[in-house]
Order: structure tokens, then C-alpha cells, then sequence
């Protein structure tokens, strides 16, 4: 198997390779990464239906070093999981997210201020708007959703809370399978 499982909407599959030990660096035989990238493809689903998102990636916080790691990304329709990459602190959008606590959407993807890889993660050469959503539950940033659209100003609805009881949901979740380890 690669680096990469794809799987059009929300048709995960279960394997070993995608194990929640292989992607945050903790032993435990019970809990896969399945679920999370399948609660990452569901989420994005849903919002895709009220949205148009062409890319967008989960990135979590990991628990023994605290830097934030890719695991999933969404690239129009297609889910990309078993995907582990650390992202470089350095000139980090993603990480200023992190750290202050609030949403950062933009309408002008050329002024985005990201290092080259959270760029890659999450626009294509169509990117119009783009929004980076820090994940929080129990006080913490637990991880971060990032979406990109062709739409101009796709995301404003996110500032306005229209989806947070959606988004606050799926941060709980995600701490509560974390914790599980």
C-alpha cells in the first residue's frame, strides 16, 4: 500500500497502516485513524453541500512533540488518508491559527501568508477564498480544518457561526478519540 489511501467521498476503509498510533506516535491496537478521516470526510461532505470546496486538509496537534501534522486532506471530492506530514513551524499561517484561537478566513488566496507547504495542502491554482478553523474542545487547539473555494468569499458564513455547533461537534470528537489513547 502507498503513502496515500483515496477514496472518493466518504468510502473509507479500515487498515492498519492508518492506525492513530502511526499517525500521533502512541501505541494502542484499538482506535484507527479511520475514524477521524472518516469524520473529516463526512464533515466536509455536509459542508461541501451548503459550500463549494475544491481542497481542504485536517491537521492535528500532536500529543508527545505539540506540532501540528496533515493527516487527511480533501482535494474535490476525493479523501486522501493515511497521510503524515509534521508542518515546519516557520512562517506558519496554520500554527498564528493555533495560537491565537479564532478563525482566519481570506478572499484573496494571493496574499496568503503560509509557508509553502500548508499553500500546497490547501490551494490550487483556482483558489479564490480560503478559511483555516482552529479545532478546539475542553479550552485547547486540538487540530485545525483548512478549506479552499473558487467561490469568493465562501467562507464568511464561518464567522458568522453558521456551522459551529457542526465544527465544535467534530472537535469533541476528535479530542475524545485522541484521549482514548
Amino acid at each position: 500500500m502507498g503513502l496515500f489511501n483515496n477514496n472518493e467521498d466518504n468510502d473509507s476503509t479500515n487498515n492498519q497502516e492508518n492506525s492513530i498510533e502511526s499517525i500521533i506516535g502512541i501505541n494502542t491496537p484499538d482506535v484507527s485513524a479511520v475514524s477521524i478521516t472518516e469524520a473529516f470526510s463526512s464533515l466536509t461532505k455536509d459542508l461541501n453541500n451548503n459550500l463549494e470546496i475544491n481542497k481542504g486538509v485536517l491537521v492535528i496537534r500532536m500529543q508527545d512533540t505539540h506540532e501540528l501534522a496533515a493527516i487527511s486532506t480533501w482535494n474535490n471530492g476525493i479523501l486522501r488518508d493515511g497521510l503524515m506530514v509534521t508542518l515546519p513551524a516557520k512562517s506558519s499561517l496554520f500554527e498564528k491559527v493555533a495560537e491565537d484561537g479564532s478563525i482566519y478566513t481570506e478572499d484573496f488566496c494571493s496574499s496568503f501568508s503560509g509557508n509553502f507547504f500548508e499553500r500546497k495542502l490547501l490551494l490550487d491554482d483556482q483558489s479564490r477564498s480560503f478559511m483555516v478553523l482552529p479545532l478546539k474542545s475542553e479550552g485547547k487547539v486540538v487540530g485545525l480544518l483548512a478549506y479552499s473555494s473558487e467561490e469568493p468569499i465562501a467562507f464568511a458564513v464561518f464567522e458568522e457561526g453558521k456551522f459551529r455547533s457542526k465544527t465544535e461537534k467534530f472537535a469533541t470528537d476528535i479530542h475524545n478519540l485522541i484521549a482514548q489513547l
